[in-house]
């Protein structure tokens, strides 16, 4: 273990305007360390915070081993949106206007003067991560870290849809594309993501079940210029098919933590960090 003892994180909250709203983050580096110094920024997963249980303990673990971190909260289209998102606030966020906060976030770091910024995400923000990094969101980025994130197999979606929900999702996104030109329309009540009796805006609802090459990591990397690391939970309850994922010599590594779950709770969170703090200090 990589742990460097007696490294105490200095935290404090930052805010900035983008797009109109306001958005949240939680900056974090080592005692007597700096923005300066280089931060990792950290995106969370699906409709969830910076402030939850693996960004708080990643961001606590990455200070004592000498690395700065920066977890960011998504606006999902509320201003100065903190903890998880409301299932009963309608859903109108899309993943382009996710990439653009993203971008955001690491060109406040670049411009606080951080010596190298590396942009890291779990879960669904993986994906959007590589998403934004694939598209060319953060050219300002050095490194590119997946924790667990999420891959897209059209049919293991719809069959998790129905599953969940208890209704077929294909003709769900085609009663939504009738209405995708509407601004104000909202599919009501409806199952998405972790939300069971939704209101969804007809293209939000479109743009998260469809496209696969928009939301699959193993995709989104081919289109990935900068060096990746894929950490795999080696007890994964939550995304499948990271097996796709072939490591690259110079370009894409992939370290599979044996035993951990989704979140890599307990000593998992060390071998994470671990990971983490050794590709970035390379």
């Amino acid at each position: 273990m990589l742990t460097l003892t007696g490294l105490q994180a200095r935290a404090e909250p930052v805010q900035i305007r983008h797009d109109g709203r306001t958005l949240n983050a939680d900056l974090t580096v080592p005692q007597g360390g700096d923005v300066r110094d280089g931060l990792v920024v950290l995106v969370h997963g699906t409709l969830m915070h910076g402030r939850m249980e693996i960004m708080a303990a990643l961001q606590k673990a990455l200070a004592e081993r000498g690395v700065g971190s920066l977890a960011i909260t998504l606006s999902l289209g509320i201003d100065d949106r903190r903890g998880p998102y409301d299932c009963a606030t309608p859903h109108r966020h899309m993943l382009d206007a996710t990439a653009g906060e993203i971008g955001a976030w690491t060109r406040w770091a670049r411009e606080r003067g951080a010596a190298r910024v590396d942009l890291a995400g779990h879960s669904r923000g993986g994906a959007q991560a590589a998403y934004a990094a694939a598209t060319g969101a953060v050219p300002d980025i050095r490194r590119l870290l997946l924790i667990a994130p999420a891959t897209f197999d059209a049919a293991a979606v719809a069959t998790g849809y129905e599953k969940t929900f208890g209704l077929p999702l294909a003709p769900l996104l085609a009663g939504a594309a009738g209405f995708a030109a509407t601004p104000d329309a909202l599919l009501r009540p409806i199952g998405f993501l972790s939300c069971r009796d939704a209101a969804v805006a007809p293209r939000t609802f479109i743009d998260t079940y469809t496209v696969p090459e928009r939301h699959d990591t193993p995709t989104l990397l081919a289109r990935v210029s900068q060096p990746a690391l894929v950490v795999v939970a080696g007890n994964d309850e939550v995304v499948r098919g990271l097996d796709r994922v072939q490591a690259v010599p110079g370009r894409v590594r992939v370290v599979n933590v044996d035993g951990a779950d989704h979140q890599f709770r307990d000593l998992y969170g060390d071998d994470l960090a671990d990971a983490v703090a050794a590709f970035v200090k390379e």
